[in-house]
């Protein structure tokens, strides 16, 4: 008889192999003590995640904060136990398998140093499902909380339903949560990166480690049900840092001229587009640009070939919201259709998803893309003859059926009937686009969008800018560096581009923009 290997005495982190081989399974295995199966449209929010290959991949679960982010345990990512998980593209394949069914890569992990924790972002964001509320502050000792997870449970190694568990806390320190199941209740294998909820339903940690008392798996002798979460309440800043990044792509800078200004690669930095009269796309990736310390731009060359042979009917706008350009056409008759952006020509193509909107007018003069509401998804704007816009927010598009486009009317009556002369981009860093006109002796007026006419009105900012030309038709305004504050920039008349760094506008003084330069000498 073989007798029984000891157990180190520390608590193991809770990942689960997803591929098990039957021969290892025991006629009379030990049943996880696990908590009943959660009902049906609860904890919406919580996603099970799968790292690695389909062979050896490994589960975990975690918790959507935004459409975009996942908070989860860093452990789910580490090559080996007990190795730090770096910053950026994880190692191995990672997916996330979301409440209404669908399966999106993970694609950018930022974890933390201080405790068991790292964000985690979804390629395409989940803009269907709700974030999860969280805790502002930490549970007091004695109090039950719940856990939540795609754990094994008592007949089931990697089950596709989430499980509940109620959870006594012991004791608390500044990062961690110390815990005890009650009853029967115990935390297993593919728990990890799991949700701790209090009473109200709020996240208050993030589940790493557990003793697995009882646990398919776990020794007969092994019967403690403690387990270690890490605290969340204290993390608003922090979370913040990631959920309120914009991306340089949501609001078409550009206009219908040859050059425009959209990020390609979705590193939140806008990159340099020419447009052919055929509506070919070439693309120069924004590497710090040509001034002093920059890296310059990397040239990709041709992503697209075109669709059509009068440019003004192309935009470049992220429509899907995963932070990247998309392809956009306005047809004579006024409909839209669009391509998203899977790589382009240079590799993982164009997903052509066809009319996106009938449209409302077949001027395409009129017809804006900018993020209106701040979630990420360009909306269509629309322009009449006095200078007044409506408003039109994407919630999908034509494709998501009667629902996909929510009209909400005028959202500005307008300073000016020459909308040649307005620009849409984000001024505060709200995420949400700003009107900014362009006045004929150079100068810039900027009102900060905080609803628009619809509610919410305008905040008047007044003179931002004296302007560097009287020439409206070169100047743009785009986030360059990356504060996620809009910049000013004058391109030549031979395409190259001058950036005015935003820190503050005129109204801070004559540091109030900050001339870094020309950081390209155009194509």
């Amino acid at each position: 008889m073989l007798a029984p290997r000891l157990r180190p005495a520390r608590m193991t982190v809770l990942l689960s192999a997803t591929a098990v081989a039957a021969g290892l399974i025991s006629a009379a295995p030990a049943l996880a003590l696990t908590g009943p199966e959660a009902p049906t449209d609860t904890y919406k929010s919580v996603a099970k995640l799968t790292i690695g290959d389909e062979a050896t991949s490994r589960a975990c679960t975690g918790t959507l904060v935004d459409a975009r982010w996942i908070l989860t345990a860093a452990s789910c990512f580490a090559n080996t136990p007990g190795t730090t998980v770096p910053a950026g593209k994880p190692a191995l394949k990672s997916l996330a398998t979301l409440s209404d069914g669908k399966t999106v890569e993970i694609v950018e992990l930022a974890p933390r140093s201080d405790r068991d924790l790292v964000m985690a972002r979804l390629a395409t964001p989940a803009f269907a499902i709700t974030g999860i509320k969280r805790a502002t502050t930490a549970p007091t000792t004695g109090t039950d909380l719940t856990a939540v997870g795609f754990g094994r449970t008592k007949t089931e190694w990697v089950p596709d339903k989430l499980h509940t568990g109620t959870f006594a806390l012991n004791a608390s320190d500044a990062t961690a949560l110390t815990i005890t199941g009650k009853g029967a209740d115990v935390l297993c294998k593919g728990d990890t990166g799991g949700p701790l909820f209090n009473a109200a339903g709020e996240l208050v940690g993030v589940n790493s480690r557990s003793w697995q008392g009882g646990c398919l798996g776990t020794a007969s002798t092994e019967t403690r049900t403690g387990a270690l979460s890490v605290r969340t309440d204290d993390l608003a800043d922090w979370i913040g840092q990631f959920t309120s990044r914009r991306s340089a792509a949501v609001n078409e800078a550009g206009g219908s001229g040859r050059i425009r200004w959209a990020d390609w690669d979705g590193d939140r930095k806008p990159d340099y587009i020419s447009v052919d009269d055929n509506g070919a796309v070439s693309v120069w990736l924004n590497k710090g640009g040509d001034v002093p310390g920059g890296s310059g731009w990397q040239a990709l060359g041709r992503v697209a070939t075109g669709i059509t042979t009068d440019r003004s009917r192309v935009r470049l706008a992220d429509f899907d919201g995963d932070g990247k350009f998309d392809y956009i056409v306005i047809n004579p008759n006024g409909s839209v259709h669009v391509w998203l952006n899977r790589g382009g020509d240079i590799g993982g193509g164009w997903q052509g998803i066809g009319e996106v909107a009938t449209g409302v007018t077949s001027d395409a003069g009129k017809v804006r893309f900018a993020d209106w509401d701040g979630d990420g998804r360009t909306d269509y704007l629309v322009f009449n003859d006095a200078g007044a816009f409506d408003v039109y927010l994407n919630r999908g598009g034509d494709p998501a059926g009667s629902t996909g486009w929510q009209g909400i009317g005028r959202g500005a009556t307008g300073v000016t009937s020459d909308r040649s002369r307005i620009r849409f981009a984000d001024n505060d860093g709200d995420g949400k686009a700003d009107y900014h006109v362009i006045h004929a002796d150079g100068k810039v007026d900027l009102y900060r969008n905080r609803g628009g006419d619809v509610g919410g009105g305008w905040q008047v900012a007044g003179r931002i800018a004296s302007g560097v030309t009287t020439d409206h038709t070169k100047v743009q305004f785009v986030d360059f560096t990356g504060d996620t504050h809009a910049d000013y920039i004058h391109m030549g008349a031979d395409n190259s581009a001058t950036v005015y760094a935003w820190n503050g506008g005129d109204p801070s003084g004559p540091n109030g923009w900050t001339n870094i330069g020309k950081v390209a000498y155009g194509v």
